[in-house]
């Protein structure tokens, strides 16, 4: 089965295509999934979520997503999109909008909309197999702008209307997703929750207090487990060896980055290097 992040061509997939396990993985493609039935349980940037019927997931480069539990019943659209696909539309999602998505990837849409969304994921199915992949890349990239249209709609109705164009988000919840985007912004050039506290302008207890409430994982695991989603990353799709690895991750050694990654997964860079080369 190809990996998710190994796809360049749009795909229809399955949720045991897109996340055969529970463990967390960083995402590079776009990602949107629709719920037709059943329940899904997941964390989205280590913030637990549930998406039920009728509601619209948005996975977003860079995301990290690992679930939780899923209802027998449970069935999906999910639509996988390279970045040279979505990349074009990108420009005519307004910004604040996006940082929306973001913050509420899971949305249940009015009769209006939510017929148009059926509409447009039923469209992809049925040329699903009657043409090439370069030509389903094509007809999807529409596809997709029809659906930026249709979300702008949405958001521009039941969201900008909004104080301040969100609904409230309580102070603790803010001061996590400011954490997590820390985190991507640092690019993770430390492992230590001090940095991070420091960055936001909080102390560790409090910020370690905080993830815990908001997630149930302390700040350390969450940076541990963003850092070691990202090693696998690099360990994956570049040809970087695992001396550049460990001075691009600010690791004070070769030995004490394999050391660090073998705790957290198991295996020596080497060794996941290889496992995956086989598969």
């Amino acid at each position: 089965m190809k990996f998710v992040n190994d796809i360049t061509h749009a795909q229809l997939l399955t949720l045991n295509e897109l996340a055969p396990s529970k463990e967390p993985l960083r995402f590079r493609n776009l990602v949107l999934m629709f719920c037709e039935r059943g329940e899904l349980l997941f964390e989205l940037n280590y913030t637990s979520y549930t998406l039920r019927e009728n509601g619209f997931l948005i996975i977003t480069p860079l995301d990290i997503l690992s679930f939780e539990d899923v209802t027998n019943d449970f069935s999906s659209t999910v639509l996988v999109l390279p970045s040279e696909i979505f990349s074009p539309v990108l420009k005519d999602i307004n910004m604040l909008n996006f940082k929306y998505i973001k913050q509420s990837p899971v949305i249940y849409l009015q009769n209006e909309y939510l017929a148009l969304y059926k509409q447009i994921l039923s469209t992809l199915w049925h040329v699903k197999g009657m043409v090439a992949e370069e030509e389903f890349d094509k007809i999807a990239s529409m596809q997709i702008s029809s659906l930026s249209v249709v979300q702008q709609d949405y958001y521009n109705k039941y969201i900008a209307k909004k104080e301040n164009g969100y609904e409230y988000i309580p102070r603790k919840k803010e001061l996590f997703r400011n954490f997590i985007n820390k985190l991507v912004e640092s690019r993770l050039i430390s492992r230590e929750v001090l940095f991070y506290a420091n960055e936001l302008g909080v102390s560790s207890g409090y910020l370690n207090e905080v993830c815990n409430e908001v997630s149930g994982h302390s700040a350390k695991a969450i940076i541990d487990s963003a850092v070691t989603a990202s090693l696998k990353y690099e360990l994956s799709y570049t040809a970087k060896s695992i001396q550049e690895l460990a001075e691009d991750f600010n690791f004070p050694s070769q030995s004490y980055f394999t050391r660090y990654y073998k705790r957290m997964t198991g295996l020596t860079p080497s060794e996941f290097r290889k496992e995956r080369a086989m598969k």
